[in-house]
């Protein structure tokens, strides 16, 4: 028998199970989730392009910081940025023709993150046209499973649930021939992204969407925001509560108001009470 046999046999299994190189380094990898915010501006401005790349975990999320973003608007390269230790990237760019223009961003594949890629808007607006405020609840269809209308202190990450059958068809009338819309809502984290996907998929216009609590100080410091902007252009609005209908009549914004059948007080008489989304175009 050959005494270099065994030693050969070894050495073979040994190698047959030495890891394909590059496989350590694809399980080391974390599957990152790329959040990119809205952007408003007007044609001509410059304006900060942001991201947030982060890591879901059990107590939360997490900042990646040293990974590469590349900036997409309107399928047209815009430039690179590296995240912090936050996660955050930041990019100024310069607005160019009036418009919604798509952002996308993405981080390539490293020894680190797999690659991901988020999306976004820049919405180039003039203050000409006037601006729609819509509760992002007044979309959802009330079947008992909506989380944005959900009780008080009961949690709900779950997907946003079936849309109203016209909903986005009569925002989008109402969008393409008079109103720039923003979106609004009060579902924290990165719950905003999977809103803004939400609208994505079931059609409805192409807007802006922020994070803003139903309740009047939060809409007022809002509403605030946008004037120091520039933007006192706000003329109507779509919501569902009490002091949703009461802040925004108060600031002589027209407002459309699908009852919420837990609300107790009676509604401003300058809101206009809806039933059904063939009703809305009416009443703006």
């Amino acid at each position: 028998m050959n005494r270099a046999f065994p030693f050969l046999f070894v050495w073979s299994i040994f190698i047959a199970f030495l890891p394909i190189p590059g496989t350590i380094a694809a399980q080391d990898q974390v599957k990152g989730h790329l959040i990119v915010e809205d952007v408003l501006a007007r044609p001509g401005t410059s304006v900060t392009l942001k991201a947030a790349l982060l890591e879901k975990g059990l107590l939360g999320s997490t900042g990646l910081g040293g990974e590469t973003v590349i900036f997409t608007v309107q399928g047209q390269h815009a430039g690179t940025a590296l995240t912090g230790g936050d996660g955050r990237a930041f990019m100024e760019f310069k607005t160019h023709m009036r418009g919604n223009h798509k952002i996308v961003a993405t981080v390539e594949s490293s020894p680190r993150v797999e690659s991901v890629e988020g999306k976004g808007n820049l919405a180039s607006w003039e203050r000409r046209r006037p601006i729609l405020l819509v509760d992002c609840s007044v979309l959802v269809q009330e079947d008992g499973s909506n989380p944005l209308t959900a009780l008080t202190g009961i949690g709900n990450v779950g997907p946003l649930g079936k849309p109203h059958e016209k909903a986005a068809h009569e925002l989008s009338k109402l969008a393409e021939f008079y109103y720039n819309v923003i979106y609004v809502h009060d579902r924290p984290g990165t719950a905003l992204h999977e809103t803004r996907a939400w609208l994505r998929r079931h059609e409805f216009p192409i807007g802006i969407t922020r994070m803003v609590p139903q309740e009047e100080k939060a809409l007022l410091a809002f509403m605030k925001q946008l004037k120091e902007g520039g933007w006192d252009n706000l003329e109507a609005a779509i919501g569902r509560t009490w002091e949703f209908a009461q802040t925004l009549v108060k600031n002589r914004v027209k407002t459309v108001i699908f009852p919420d059948p837990r609300e107790k007080k009676k509604y401003p008489r300058r809101a206009k009470i809806v039933n059904s989304w063939k009703e809305v175009r009416k009443q703006l």
